[in-house]
């Protein structure tokens, strides 16, 4: 067992000794998303962590552990620890996390520059109108062949928006891939500030975006949505 690993479980050993849990386990697993997942009885439980957390230090995961168990025990509303939050919504996080996080996700591309046309030209076109403020450390990138009729995602954790490639049309209108960019960016820059600690609300902001309306209204006809 690694040095980390051994941080962790007995990090979780002594919050869920706290909550009245005689045998805990705890260990890393290798999930696409930042989660953790359990499994629980009556005075025992087990968690699968996410390894995107492998670098932090004890506070972090006792942080983690005691929202856990909080939640498990019946607090269903309590907030992520500040340690936990303030790991991983630091810069360095999505910088050094992503990369893994792509290589995970075998739908994503890798670049902004698709067939048809380049995301990076939909920031630069946000930024004009003011929209996109500063964070250069957002990556665009195209997701292909998704089922789902989504216009764009995004994973707040690691700063990363993700377009359907349907919209890699060059006669498909700028306003249409561009707000759905913005809508995602709004995501991400509302995600980072409210993580773990309330719900993230972007339709008024969305509004700010010109012509909304009529993008909204182009994405409902390619039937995708925001």
């Amino acid at each position: 067992m690694s040095e980390s690993a051994e941080i962790l479980s007995e990090a979780f050993r002594d919050v869920g000794r706290r909550h009245g849990y005689e045998k805990v386990e705890a260990e890393f697993a290798q999930f696409r998303e930042f989660k953790v997942q359990w499994q629980r009885s009556y005075k025992w439980a087990a968690f699968r962590v996410s390894d995107y957390l492998m670098d932090a230090d004890a506070a972090v995961f006792e942080g983690l552990a005691e929202t856990l168990f909080s939640r498990i025990t019946g607090r269903e509303e309590t907030p992520y620890d500040e340690a936990m939050r303030t790991f991983v919504t630091a810069p360095c996080f999505a910088e050094e996390k992503r990369p893994v996080y792509l290589r995970r996700s075998r739908n994503l591309t890798r670049t902004s520059a698709g067939i048809g046309r380049d995301l990076a030209d939909s920031v630069q076109r946000l930024r004009g109108l003011g929209l996109w403020k500063g964070n250069d450390d957002i990556q665009c990138v195209w997701s292909t062949g998704v089922r789902l009729r989504r216009a764009a995602s995004c994973s707040v954790l690691m700063k990363l928006i993700s377009v359907n490639d349907l919209l890699d049309d060059p006669d498909i209108p700028d306003m249409a891939v561009d707000f759905a960019v913005y809508s995602q960016y709004l995501r991400i820059v509302k995600g980072q500030e409210v993580f773990g600690r309330g719900e993230i609300f972007t339709r008024e902001e969305e509004r700010l975006f010109p012509a909304y309306r009529d993008a909204e209204r182009l994405l409902d006809k390619l039937c995708l949505f925001v």
